[in-house]
């Protein structure tokens, strides 16, 4: 160790969540049809209770990507977090990768999953994260629709080539 120290005050640090169950995941997309999530064991509500109790422990605030069929399904959990501080941010409707999507069906998604998740959190969500980070360079054009839909940012390109 250097004997040289850092202000708390000068550390500033991102912590991010995605809000999604083991089946809403890219990965499972073929293995878990949309019409069967209701049927699958959710793990959610657990998870999130252990979550928001370790970072309200540590006294850490994040933001939680959280998508709208989830929101839908466990609204006290969205609410528990929204109290407790942290910030509601969308993660989509139904998990559907930006690059899969034509353009009208982004923008409704994003304009009605953006109101779903306002309505039931009661804040402003300014945040996106397309899933699996899936804006790329063939679809730029949705960073334009994610203003024009009234979010300030995204983070929704993964940095690594």
């Amino acid at each position: 160790m250097s004997g040289h120290s850092v202000s708390q005050s000068a550390i500033t640090n991102a912590m991010t969540i995605d809000v999604e169950d083991y089946f809403h995941v890219s990965a499972f997309e073929h293995r878990f049809d949309r019409s069967q999530w209701d049927q699958q064991e959710c793990r959610l509500e657990r998870n999130m209770e252990i979550i928001l109790g370790l970072l309200d422990r540590y006294r850490i605030k994040a933001t939680f990507f959280t998508l709208g069929w989830v929101a839908e399904r466990y609204p006290a959990v969205i609410r528990s977090l929204v109290e407790s501080g942290h910030e509601l941010a969308c993660h989509s409707y139904w998990h559907k990768r930006a690059s899969n999507q034509h353009r009208a069906e982004f923008i409704t998604e994003i304009i009605d999953t953006k109101k779903l998740l306002e309505d039931i959190g009661g804040m402003a969500v300014m945040g996106y994260r397309a899933p699996s980070y899936s804006i790329g360079s063939d679809n730029l054009w949705a960073h334009e629709e994610l203003m024009h839909a009234g979010y300030r940012y995204s983070s929704s390109i993964y940095p690594i080539s």
